[in-house]
């Protein structure tokens, strides 16, 4: 399974750790949930997208999106559960269209993003998605998350 954000409450996120923890496949569990693929976005460009738009201490956001909600049974790889910082959330409900545009430009000349095939307007598309995502989170008291494949 790709990147995939998705916002949770508590008891959602313990179904979707429950799931990770017995490496069950976890389409059925994220089929219930609100959910924005990234493809094969990864953590330091998550970093970057935080840092971006927060303009936070790069040591503070590494640490915080560095840190897992939860972890595996092993450390024998596989998937990992992350939180979304709630500053990047919170900023990201509010983006304008202009805002987007000129972030997706920004980050997709960070540090080699393009060279990943992440160019402005897929990070464009990215950040319009988790904007929203956002904002669906923020309304039914939710917080985000992401889940990457390590």
């Amino acid at each position: 399974m790709p990147t995939v954000f998705f916002a949770a409450s508590p008891d959602e996120l313990a179904v979707v750790a429950a799931t990770h923890a017995t490496r069950a496949d976890p389409a059925a569990t994220f089929a219930a949930l609100d959910t924005v693929a990234a493809g094969d976005l990864d953590p330091a460009q998550l970093i970057d997208l935080d840092l971006l738009v927060t303009g936070n201490d790069p040591a503070e956001v590494r640490e915080a999106v560095l840190t897992p909600a939860h972890e595996g049974p092993d450390d024998s790889g596989g998937a990992v559960l992350l939180p979304v910082r709630p500053a990047l959330g919170s900023r990201l409900a509010h983006l304008s269209d202009h805002d987007v545009d000129a972030l997706a430009e920004r980050w997709a000349a960070a540090d080699g993003a393009a060279d990943g095939g992440w160019d402005a307007y897929r990070c464009g598309q990215l950040i319009r998605s988790l904007s929203l995502l956002a904002l669906l989170a923020g309304a039914d008291q939710r917080g985000l998350f992401v889940r990457f494949e390590s």
